[in-house]
């Protein structure tokens, strides 16, 4: 037969059943959608996060030692550096920035807190920035005197100053100077994704020379022919002459060069890495099912397909019929997977509130392109393969001579079987994945609930050094806050805390020293998180007193250094003694501290669930100029924000808040991300689901209308309805039943995998695997229960007729 003469027949046989046709393409074409929108999102995110010019030549230097299991940035001092950028050869440019909240101000507007940074001068040339507007700044803006000049994105360009391109080159106020506003940069071009503003970094020389703080994230622009591990090489042999020059600060310190491609894998590589698992078995199963459907509707097909033999047509001209209707039911997919993909995107996209989107570096840039059109392609290609593969060998089967339709038949059922459990199995898989990570995300709402975040109103301060210039300023100017706002009407308490929980900002992490522990250098310190809390902290965020005392207005700016610690520091720094008393030296802090009690742990943020040793400063000793505030009330916290608004401007018109919402909102938005990994499991959990009972339906529709003779005989022989019903229930229990036990096992290792990849948010036990397996178990006797009814209320003169 000629091949357009097979593509008309195809066609035509295909419209013939158009439901089913519709059904097998539909399904098919979901499947492919889920694909190509988890692909678009690991292409953005992992692929091609940043638009920098020869972007693998781009690494992040920070300091190589670990953290504890602490997810952050590893900052390096500024005299190491300075020392990289004159000595290391494998650098083209070496870079340098360290976040620094700011404060714009302008005649038009109130005053506005800003995600800013401090960069060295050549920070936008070495990434390989241009600007949209103006002209970036000249290579001696970081020497004092020369740094009034200002960067912003091109976001806070439109929200701030209304896209108005007359502002460049005027004068704007930034933590409560004056600096000229010199370019705006693409928000593409934004590093880190989530800051607006850029002023030069200007170090002082003791900045310069110092080497035990570490503030600064260096990033830097590899020679050109230069590998990453040669300058890997290159940098541990600059770090060891430097341990042997600074024993004190770098005995045991070195540098970690992590390509910028990568910097965000650590996060999103393993959560949408387990969605695209999930896409991939959705399609799978999509394939099985829809390879169930069509053999049975070959299987329909076998006495046409006989005939066909018979009058001389081969197997291959057979074949090639069943395989362009494949290849025309799968373009046909294909194009579904394709138009249903893109509100899909949208939808993804859509999921991320913009305070934490704006920080994904890709998020927004998620689209259907090329690269996702060739997936689709490419995917369907292989599942329309695939299943013209089986429906060949099919074909082969039902014509083979000498072999009876009886024996086909046992053999095909055999077969569909087989592939049900199959499907059952990896849809329990999913199911399993999908409320594991349910109850993870469920847990960490109700630690966070512990809190009662729904009573807790928050915000952030950030003071500018022009307007605060020393410590003395800012603890007066937070004491009166704390003050004025408890005395507002419906708030039970105030506190400040320098790191709220769901910030999703770790603490800062600090070498410390026990006077009472033998000596060490400060490179064998060992490491803690730091938080500076007012007082009454401890009371708004509910961690109890476990022994000693908490923080007391006695705590003065003079008064003798005091601290607290938590409930998991002491279980790895004092073996679980007890530390009252003990004298600890912090680093870079200018006077031991006498710790006077210790709290409970408080889990920070989703990503680092274990409790995590804390050291608690008093603000009024250690004032951080940028803080949250936190306001326990007695009522709806959204009624007392607007006070909470007045009653700082009345004590600094200029000093703008941010972020005023209730707790529970920040902590919605923390857990976004896992909040969309999660929706997508269960949505293709759900489809899995729904395509494994849909097979199920087939196979037993199928072996009912096969077996209406057999039922006639039973009828006649005195069996009653029911006991035809329980027939058929019971074929569907074992096949859901091989299925599941087949399957258990590979889903155990699968959600095994999810708990290893999601930072401790899939939690497995018992009551998840016996409730999925009964919600599987359930939906497949739901779908037997049509085949079922329909081979018991069959009129038994016309099964006796058959």
């Amino acid at each position: 037969m000629h091949p357009l003469a097979d593509v008309r027949f195809a066609i035509r046989s295909l419209l013939q059943r158009p439901i089913l046709t519709a059904a097998v393409a539909g399904a098919l074409g979901m499947a492919l959608a889920f694909n190509v929108a988890s692909a678009s999102v690991l292409t953005a995110l992992l692929q091609h996060p940043f638009a920098y010019p020869e972007l693998d030549r781009i690494v992040l230097v920070r300091d190589a030692r670990p953290r504890d299991g602490v997810h952050q940035g590893r900052a390096i001092s500024a005299a190491d550096f300075l020392d990289l950028q004159r000595s290391v050869q494998a650098f083209d440019a070496v870079s340098a920035f360290r976040p620094s909240p700011m404060v714009v101000t302008s005649a038009a507007a109130d005053p506005e807190s800003v995600e800013a940074a401090a960069v060295t001068a050549n920070f936008f040339t070495m990434l390989g920035v241009s600007p949209m507007l103006g002209r970036l700044w000249p290579p001696d803006a970081d020497r004092a005197g020369h740094d009034r000049v200002v960067v912003v994105s091109r976001r806070l360009w439109q929200s701030r100053f209304g896209g108005d391109p007359s502002v460049v080159g005027r004068e704007v106020g930034i933590n409560g100077r004056s600096a000229t506003l010199v370019a705006v940069i693409r928000d593409s071009d934004c590093y880190p994704p989530g800051l607006d503003v850029w002023m030069p970094l200007v170090m002082t020389p003791d900045e310069q020379r110092e080497r035990a703080a570490q503030r600064l994230t260096g990033i830097a622009r590899l020679s050109s022919g230069i590998s990453i591990a040669r300058a890997r090489a290159e940098v541990d042999a600059f770090a060891r002459q430097l341990a042997a020059a600074h024993p004190l600060t770098n005995e045991d310190r070195g540098f970690e060069l992590l390509p910028l491609r990568r910097e965000q894998y650590e996060f999103t590589a393993p959560l949408f890495g387990l969605v695209q698992a999930a896409a991939v078995l959705l399609l799978l199963l999509a394939a099985i099912n829809a390879t169930t459907v069509l053999v049975a509707r070959l299987m329909d097909r076998a006495g046409e397909l006989s005939i066909r033999s018979m009058l001389g047509a081969s197997r291959a001209d057979l074949s090639s019929l069943v395989m362009w209707e494949t290849a025309i039911l799968t373009a046909a997919a294909a194009i579904v997977g394709l138009v249903a993909a893109v509100p899909a995107l949208d939808v993804i996209r859509a999921s991320l509130p913009e305070g934490i989107a704006r920080w994904v570096k890709g998020w927004s840039a998620m689209r259907v392109d090329r690269a996702a059109v060739a997936i689709a392609i490419g995917l369907a290609a292989l599942t329309g393969f695939a299943i013209a593969g089986v429906l060949a060998s099919s074909v082969s089967a039902l014509v083979t001579r000498g072999a009876s339709l009886e024996r086909v038949t046992v053999r095909r059922t055999a077969m569909r079987r087989a592939i049900i459990a199959t499907e059952i199995a990896l849809a329990a898989g999913l199911l399993l994945c999908a409320f594991v990570v349910l109850q993870g995300l469920g847990r960490q709402m109700t630690t966070f609930a512990a809190l009662a975040p729904d009573r807790l109103l928050r915000f952030t301060l950030t003071l500018p050094p022009w307007r605060y210039p020393d410590d003395p300023n800012v603890v007066a100017f937070h004491e009166r806050a704390l003050e004025d706002l408890a005395a507002l009407p419906g708030v039970a308490a105030v506190a400040l805390v320098r790191n709220e929980p769901a910030s999703n900002v770790p603490n800062p992490v600090v070498p410390f020293h026990r006077q009472d522990a033998p000596s060490r250098s400060p490179g064998e310190w060992p490491r803690t998180d730091v938080q500076v809390v007012s007082p009454s902290a401890f009371d708004v965020l509910r961690l109890p007193i476990l022994s000693g005392r908490g923080f007391s207005a006695t705590d003065a700016p003079r008064a003798a250094r005091v601290a607290v610690v938590s409930k998991d520091a002491v279980r790895r720094f004092w073996a679980d003694r007890d530390p009252i008393g003990t004298i600890i030296d912090i680093a870079q802090d200018s006077s031991p501290a006498r710790i006077v009690g210790v709290v409970g742990d408080l889990t920070l943020n989703w990503y680092d669930p274990e409790p995590r040793p804390v050291i608690y400063l008093v603000d009024a000793q250690s004032p951080a100029r940028t803080t949250s505030v936190l306001l326990r009330t007695r009522i709806d916290p959204i009624v007392v924000s607007r006070q909470a608004r007045d009653a700082i401007a009345r004590l600094d018109r200029l000093q703008p808040i941010a972020g005023l919402e209730p707790l529970s909102a920040s902590i919605a938005d923390s857990l976004s991300p896992v909040r969309v990994i999660d929706r997508l499991l269960l949505a293709g959990a759900a489809a899995a689901a729904l395509l494994a009972m849909i097979g199920v339906f087939g196979v037993l529709a199928q072996s009912v209308a096969q077996r209406l003779r057999e039922f006639g005989v039973r009828f006649a022989l005195g069996a009653t309805p029911a006991s035809i019903a329980r027939i058929v229930l019971a074929d569907a229990v074992v096949t859901a039943g091989v299925g599941l036990a087949a399957g258990l096992g590979v889903a155990l290792a699968a959600v095994r995998l999810a708990q290893a990849s999601l930072l401790g948010l899939a939690d497995l036990n018992g009551s998840v695997v016996l409730a999925v397996v009964a919600a599987i178990f359930l939906l497949m006797l739901g779908a037997a229960l049509v085949p079922a009814r329909r081979a018991s209320r069959v009129d038994v003169a016309t099964l006796l007729r058959l």
